[in-house]
């Protein structure tokens, strides 16, 4: 019974903590990126049939960007490769929605990739890009966005910068991802915006926790009027 009280709390707490381990780091001024970024990419082969390759953004991936007042960027550099990751933020301090963005937020509006495919059955080699565009991440200004995994496609490619290629894409599936935009520094679960997914999961917690306890309640309510029953029957007495 001791120990299904222990596990409730300990499940409440560790769903209420961002744990700090080595999950790669991203950082230029006033914008910093956390988390593990793999790339699905889909290519057409000579029999027009669909192959796919993966790739994951290093943890050593140079970051550069720009820090402006209502828009930001950050790219993240392959330098083996040479591919790119870019994401630009439109950030929203105004009362109004502007655009995909809320009043009081930032977000995603832009994300692009570019990369090279030169595999031999490849039905068309050369340098693509694959880009997205609409709201991605929006998250209250001075919250910082985490997600335990999300997935976003990037269906528009296009190869040597000029023929759109309908039947590719790219997904980029994001592990423990955390995004702060400006100068802020998240010190508690409270400085986090979750992604819906993880909120579900925050919904959950409490639940299950109150569940818990309340099943520990039943447990020795149960317990103790089994032992007053036994004592009854062996000759016992009540103590007022």
């Amino acid at each position: 019974m001791k120990s299904l009280l222990v596990l409730a709390t300990v499940f409440l707490l560790k769903s209420a903590t961002i744990s700090a381990d080595d999950t790669p780091s991203y950082k230029f001024q006033c914008i910093e990126l956390n988390g593990t970024i793999n790339l699905n990419i889909s290519y057409t082969v000579n029999d027009d049939t669909t192959e796919y390759m993966a790739v994951t953004v290093p943890s050593d991936a140079a970051a550069t960007g720009s820090c402006e007042a209502n828009k930001t960027y950050l790219a993240l550099t392959d330098s083996t490769t040479g591919n790119v990751l870019t994401l630009h933020f439109d950030i929203n301090a105004s009362k109004n929605k502007l655009g995909s963005i809320d009043a009081g937020h930032w977000g995603v509006t832009t994300i692009s990739y570019d990369y090279k495919i030169n595999e031999v059955d490849a039905k068309s080699k050369g340098s693509r890009q694959a880009l997205a565009v609409g709201s991605y991440f929006n998250t209250p200004i001075n919250k910082t966005y985490f997600c335990s995994i999300e997935a976003v496609t990037l269906q528009n490619v296009t190869v040597n910068a000029t023929t759109l290629l309908k039947s590719e894409h790219v997904t980029l599936d994001n592990s423990a991802l955390s995004i702060t935009v400006g100068d802020t520094s998240p010190k508690s679960d409270y400085d986090y915006h979750y992604c819906k997914a993880d909120q579900k999961v925050k919904d959950i917690v409490p639940i299950a926790v109150g569940v818990a306890l309340a099943a520990l309640v039943i447990i020795v309510l149960v317990a103790y009027l089994i032992g007053r029953r036994r004592t009854v029957a062996a000759g016992g007495y009540e103590r007022v």
